[in-house]
C-alpha cells in the first residue's frame, strides 16, 4: 500500500486464511479492508470517491500493489488512478479492464453500517443485493452503471420537457434490455442462495431466510419496453421514471417467524443479515469451486462470543481467506489456533502496524 488513506508505505505477507487487525478506533484497521476491497469494481466497502482515498499532504496519488494466489496459479494485480483521476487495474504487467477482477476473485464484505440495513431506504438494500450479484455475473456491474446513466438521460428528457418521440424511444430501448438483464440476475441470485439454504445438512444457529423482489419479474426487454412508452406521460409529469429495476427493494423475513426484517429486534436483525452473509459465501464456493475472499469489520463488536464462534465456523468451513478487524483483543481466543494477529496504532496521521 503506498499513500493509501492514512497507510504512506505499508508491506504485507499473509500467511494464514485469517488475519486480524486490531487497536483503538481510527489507527487505519478498517483501511486495509477497504484496500483489499477495491480489488472488486466499484468503490470498496466504504464506497468512497476514488479520489479520496490518497493519503493527506501526499503529493503522489494512492498505489495498490498484490500478489493474490489463484488455483495455484499467482497474479500480480496492481490497482491505481490514471491522469482522470480514474481507477486503473495491471495484470502481470499489463493493463486490464476492471471487470476482469470479477472472472478471477470474489471479495465480499460485512461491515458495522450493514446492521441498519433492514431499516435503512431501499437503495442500500439493492446496492447490498447488486455486490452479490457482481460475484456471480461479472457482467452485471457492468450493467448497472449503463442503465444508471440511460435512467439519468431519460429523466433529463423529462425535466427539459422534450418532446421528441425519437430520443424517448432510443433511451427506452436501451433501458428495457440492461433493465432486463439487471432484474434477471438478482433474481437467478436470490434462487441460488435460496438453494444453498434448502442444501444445506447443517442448518446452523442463524435464521432461515425468505428472500424476494418486492416487484414482479420483468418477463423480457421488449415487454419492458412497452411498459416505459406506456408510463410515460405519468412519468412525463413527475419529471422522473417511477419504475424499474431501480425502484426494486430487497425483501427479507424471518422464515419462522414470517416476519418482515425491518420488524424484527436488533439482534434478530443482525442474526438474518449474517445468515445471508453465510449463504452467499458458499454459494460462492460452491458455484466457483473456489471461496471468496471475506472482509469483516469490526465483527467481535457486534456479536457474543457464541454466536461469533459459529458465524465464524461456518466461514472457516469453506477454506476461505478472511480478515477482519476489532478493537477487543480480549476475544482474540474464539480465533482460529492458525490466525496472525496484527496490532495498529497511529502516530501524526499515519498508521503503523505490528505484528501481535
Amino acid at each position: 500500500m503506498r499513500n493509501f488513506r492514512s497507510h504512506k508505505s505499508l508491506d504485507l505477507d499473509f500467511s494464514s486464511n485469517f488475519v486480524y487487525f486490531s487497536g483503538p478506533n481510527g489507527v487505519g484497521k478498517t483501511n486495509i479492508l477497504e484496500a483489499i476491497s477495491l480489488f472488486s469494481p466499484g468503490r470498496g466497502l466504504r464506497g468512497a470517491s476514488i479520489s479520496d482515498l490518497t493519503l493527506s499532504q501526499s503529493e503522489t496519488f494512492w498505489n495498490l500493489s498484490s500478489l493474490f494466489k489463484i488455483s495455484n496459479v499467482f497474479i500480480e494485480l496492481e490497482l491505481g488512478l490514471d491522469k482522470k483521476g480514474k481507477k486503473t487495474l495491471r495484470v502481470d504487467g499489463k493493463n486490464k479492464p476492471l471487470i476482469y477482477l470479477t472472472e478471477i476473485l470474489k471479495i465480499i464484505w460485512i461491515t458495522p453500517l450493514m446492521d441498519r440495513l433492514w431499516i435503512g431506504g431501499s437503495s442500500e438494500r439493492r446496492r447490498f443485493l447488486d455486490r452479490l450479484v457482481m460475484n456471480f455475473f461479472p457482467n452485471h456491474a457492468k450493467n448497472c452503471v449503463l442503465y444508471e446513466h440511460a435512467l439519468k438521460k431519460r429523466n433529463f428528457l423529462f425535466k427539459e420537457n422534450v418532446n421528441d418521440i425519437a430520443w424517448f424511444l432510443a433511451v427506452e430501448k436501451q433501458l428495457a434490455e440492461i433493465g432486463y438483464l439487471i432484474d434477471k440476475n438478482r433474481r437467478e441470485v436470490i434462487e441460488i442462495i435460496i438453494e444453498m439454504q434448502i442444501s444445506m445438512k447443517k442448518k446452523g444457529h442463524f435464521p432461515i431466510l425468505k428472500l424476494g423482489l418486492d416487484t414482479d419479474p420483468i418477463k423480457n426487454s421488449e415487454h419492458f419496453f412497452e411498459e416505459l412508452q406506456k408510463s410515460r406521460k405519468t412519468d412525463f409529469n413527475a419529471k422522473r421514471t417511477l419504475s424499474g429495476p431501480h425502484k426494486t427493494d430487497l425483501l427479507v423475513s424471518h422464515g419462522l417467524k414470517k416476519m418482515q426484517a425491518k420488524n424484527c429486534s436488533t439482534g434478530e436483525q443482525k442474526s438474518l443479515l449474517l445468515s445471508l452473509f453465510i449463504l452467499s459465501s458458499l454459494a460462492i464456493s460452491k458455484k466457483f469451486r473456489k471461496p471468496p475472499v471475506i472482509l469483516l469489520d469490526e465483527i467481535v463488536a457486534h456479536l457474543d462470543k457464541e454466536n461469533l464462534t459459529i458465524f465464524l465456523d461456518q466461514l472457516i468451513s469453506i477454506n476461505a481467506q478472511i480478515f477482519a478487524t476489532g478493537t477487543d483483543k480480549k476475544k482474540l481466543d474464539i480465533l482460529p489456533a492458525d490466525a496472525v494477529s496484527y496490532s495498529l496504532d497511529c502516530n501524526g496521521g499515519e498508521s503503523k502496524v505490528f505484528l501481535s
